[in-house]
């Protein structure tokens, strides 16, 4: 008995929430159920997203007919769609169905959606919510820095200069002698005087304010110019496909920085062989698994061959073949190129 396993998103799509579609299962839906091993670890996935080497037996319920077509299918959530879609970038994964009251069984490769959302996405904005009710005990305090007696160094500040010019009014000793004219009718004079401690207490403002501006030295901010050569790291993120980039970054951030630039087939294969001879297996495998899920015919045989026991060559980071895991990628290429030849005659050779 031969199937085929899809994970498929829902009509609307829903973060966490998938469609598991078996074709060509022949026996009873009722009461079946199923296990999801690793391919790389050989890991079994249990309850609460964790894996073990321990086979565990997930049922499945509600199994569905498809319209026109010989499927069954039922809804599956995050404890399955998660956990799969975290691990998708470096393994691939088998599916047993089984059907415990008839003893039927069979076991295929899973294909994943590459339009399948996990849950975890939503993740980051729940928690992001509480924190503004946390900033709001801190509003209270707030008005204190307002009681805070700046203005008044301000004013005091206001009042020096004014302070100054009362030196000056030490010329007050001339309006001592006008008084016994001012009698005889010069009371322009007073005024006048006014004027003139006016006048110089004004230059004197002049003055202490022209002083001040002096500190215009720290004109050494010139020097934080230097900061300038700084701007040498951007070279290095312009060549995000580099050893450099692979080695400096995360493994995540460099698939996808390298991802983003597009690259072609060869190129990307070098990139691969690049990251194999480095021992960053887990930038090969996603790197490999993205194209490869992404219509990259030569990227995907590329993959089986890692696999495939008539091609495969042990290094490091494929240190095995693994039949069941080359089949899933020559089938892959047929989904795209149904008239592969290779894909074909290797996938009817290598398939479960």
């Amino acid at each position: 008995m031969g199937i085929r396993v899809d994970v498929l998103p829902l009509d609307v799509n829903t973060p966490g929430h998938g469609m598991l579609r078996i074709a060509g299962w022949e026996g009873s839906s009722e009461g079946l159920q199923c296990s999801l091993q690793s391919n790389q670890t050989q890991d079994f996935l249990h309850e609460g997203g964790r894996w073990s080497n321990v086979a565990h037996w997930f049922r499945l319920e509600g199994m569905t007919a498809v319209e026109g077509g010989s499927a069954i299918e039922t809804r599956i959530g995050p404890n399955l769609v998660n956990p799969l879609l975290q691990a998708s970038g470096t393994s691939a994964f088998r599916i047993e169905v089984s059907n415990p009251a008839t003893g039927e069984s069979a076991m295929h490769m899973v294909r994943l959606s590459p339009t399948l959302v996990a849950s975890a996405d939503l993740g980051p904005a729940m928690p992001a919510a509480p924190e503004p009710e946390a900033a709001r005990p801190v509003a209270p305090p707030a008005p204190e820095p307002v009681v805070a007696p700046e203005p008044e160094p301000v004013v005091s500040a206001v009042i020096e200069p004014q302070a100054q010019p009362e030196p000056v009014a030490a010329v007050p000793p001339a309006p001592s002698a006008p008084p016994a004219p001012a009698k005889s009718g010069n009371r322009w004079l007073l005024p006048l005087i006014l004027l003139l401690l006016i006048a110089a207490a004004a230059v004197a403002a002049w003055w202490w304010f022209t002083q001040r501006p002096q500190p215009a030295p720290v004109e050494p901010p010139a020097a934080e110019q230097p900061a300038a050569p700084v701007a040498q790291p951007a070279s290095a993120a312009a060549a995000p496909c580099t050893l450099e980039s692979m080695q400096g970054q995360a493994e995540l951030a460099f698939v996808q920085g390298c991802i983003q630039q597009a690259p072609d087939s060869a190129k990307l294969l070098e990139v691969i062989n690049t990251a194999k001879a480095n021992n960053h297996c887990g930038v090969a495998q996603r790197l490999y698994a993205n194209r490869a899920q992404g219509g990259d015919v030569q990227i995907a045989m590329a993959y089986a061959h890692e696999y495939d026991p008539k091609y495969h060559q042990a290094s490091e980071c494929f240190k095995a073949p693994d039949n069941a895991t080359a089949a899933y990628w020559y089938e892959t290429i047929l989904g795209f190129d149904e008239n592969n030849a290779e894909a074909k005659a290797r996938f009817e050779e290598l398939k479960p």
